[in-house]
């Protein structure tokens, strides 16, 4: 009986661990790019992604906060980010993967451009790091 409690229980245990991750083609569609400027309202530097709060002008002039999950912090480290990298207030441009479900505000980053023209790829699986400004 003991063996069965701590099976069920190590089986539990990795059945909520793998739930709690979920892939990208689950959340986000990979032909669907768009590309946004808008505002910081926060950026979060936490594991396992860090996440950027855009506050967007929309086509009717409406203000409307995005959703913009980036890649994990250890890859964001070596491609020269840093919790410092985006402040409130200041204004970017990000090209993204856009949720399925297209009444949602939320993408997955592919590109950030802060206004000085430096530019981010933070692609999944792309090169990474800071792209030179073309000539």
């Amino acid at each position: 009986m003991k063996r069965i409690v701590v099976a069920l229980s190590l089986s539990m245990a990795t059945t909520a661990t793998a739930l709690g991750h979920h892939s990208f083609a689950a959340e986000f569609d990979g032909k669907k790019i768009q590309t946004i400027k808008g505002t910081v309202a926060e950026f979060q530097w936490m594991n396992p992604h860090a996440y950027i709060l855009l506050d967007v002008t929309d086509a009717s002039g409406k203000k409307v906060r995005w959703g913009i999950q980036s890649r994990n912090l250890s890859i964001l480290k070596r491609q020269g980010l840093s919790k410092q990298t985006f402040k409130p207030g200041e204004e970017i441009t990000v090209e993204l993967y856009h949720h399925h479900d297209d009444s949602k505000n939320i993408g997955f980053a592919r590109f950030i451009q802060k206004a000085d023209g430096t530019k981010y790829d933070v692609i999944p699986g792309g090169r990474g790091g800071i792209v030179p400004p073309t000539p």
